[in-house]
């Protein structure tokens, strides 16, 4: 009974490619990347299993500018922005590949319905006897209650391609990002009852430097094996986090880190902005490197730490593109990590992400597929957790232009 759920029927639609000059997706299933992902990387808008959002991107560039405009939901997004550049010196010379690829660059992202402070459920709507120890979730759309605010992300870059071979493909770039918003300044809601009209709040900004460098490089002629490989040094304000729409930001965002248990101030918004502004910058760094052998397989690794902040990350990703009428997928994340070594962690954690899923073409127009997935729904306390789900699909559909 949302808006959102009439336009299920809609799985993708894509025209061109990332790379192309033009590009267009609408889709119910992938992560996405905006720039060099210094604000919005790997976003995916639909890993709470309760509802189900149409997200929507478009690219387009020339030689001289371009641009990516960026929507999470098509029927009333809470996230959404874009990103536009520059190439000014491609007017000098467009066939030198480094004057080409110089370009500057903006970015502006929002968070226009951003979760300010959690509403607690002290009406007992769900009926289970427990107030002021549960968040308040809407009994009709099962999504958890807050107060709204939003959180406002922008920034500068710019790139220049150093090499620029088929062996070898050398970028380097320099982004400068800005979080803003503003935290509420009210006497500690975990002690009294909390306030939820006319919240006070101090203005926060917050910033980071990122310095990164890919190398992409394709090796054989009929069988095609590319590698790539990311590295980025950061530098950042101890209440900034990069990337900060991620992976899990649509149950983060309500939900952070999801083992607090100060419920009514759990939100990113506060968890994350509201850190302390007066200690020393954090130093950090990004590795990842991905291999792909034709479309018979691919894997990627990617590991994100940092020297005080708890932010660090992992994921891991095997595919295989497509092996006749049959491929597979499985991906692995685990976020927020407080330290290096609870990364390699084998213990399945509350705030883990895993997806395997397998597909197998019938005929041209028909598809089956499996998958295990570990989303995230409202569990009998009122708070996120990860839900081991299977799920069978059946697929209709046809290539055309």
């Amino acid at each position: 009974d949302e808006v959102s759920d009439y336009f299920q029927i809609i799985n993708n639609i894509t025209f061109g490619g990332k790379e192309k000059r033009v590009y267009l997706d609408i889709n119910a299933f992938r992560a996405t990347s905006i720039g060099h992902g210094t604000i919005v990387k790997r976003y995916n808008p639909n890993m709470n299993f309760n509802t189900r959002r149409i997200q929507a991107e478009f690219d387009g560039f020339t030689d001289y500018f371009g641009g990516e405009l960026y929507v999470d939901n098509v029927t009333g997004p809470n996230v959404t922005g874009g990103l536009v550049f520059f190439k000014p010196l491609s007017l000098i010379d467009r066939d030198n590949y480094a004057m080409r690829s110089f370009s500057i660059g903006g970015q502006f992202f929002a968070d226009i319905n951003a979760p300010l402070r959690n509403i607690l459920d002290d009406d007992d709507l769900d009926g289970d006897g427990r107030r002021w120890t549960e968040i308040e979730v809407d009994q009709e759309t099962f999504q958890p209650n807050h107060v709204k605010s939003m959180v406002i992300a922008y920034g500068v870059s710019t790139e220049v391609k150093i090499w620029d071979e088929r062996a070898l493909d050398w970028k380097t770039y320099v982004d400068y990002s800005f979080l803003e918003t503003g935290v509420p300044t009210d006497s500690d809601p975990s002690v009294q009852e909390p306030n939820y009209v006319n919240i006070p709040t101090r203005h926060i900004r917050s910033g980071g430097f990122t310095w990164g460098n890919l190398f992409r490089m394709n090796f054989g002629r009929e069988l095609v094996h590319a590698l790539r490989l990311r590295l980025e040094f950061r530098n950042y304000d101890p209440h900034y986090i990069p990337s900060y729409f991620d992976t899990l930001y649509d149950v983060q965002r309500v939900q952070f880190p999801m083992t607090s248990p100060d419920l009514v101030n759990q939100t990113k918004l506060q968890q994350v902005l509201g850190r302390p502004s007066d200690g020393a910058r954090v130093n950090g760094g990004y590795a990842e490197l991905s291999y792909r052998v034709g479309n018979y397989f691919a894997m990627a690794l990617g590991v994100e730490v940092s020297d005080t902040a708890p932010d660090n990350s992992l994921f891991v990703h095997l595919e295989v593109p497509k092996l006749g009428p049959w491929n597979f997928v499985a991906t692995y994340q685990r976020r927020n990590a407080e330290t290096i070594g609870s990364l390699f962690d084998l213990e399945l954690k509350p705030t883990d992400f895993l997806l395997m899923q397998t597909r197998f073409n019938i005929v041209d127009i028909f598809h089956v597929a499996v998958e295990v997935m570990t989303p995230f729904g409202i569990g009998p306390e009122s708070l996120f957790q990860n839900v081991f789900q299977v799920n069978f699909n059946m697929e209709l559909g046809f290539k055309y232009l």
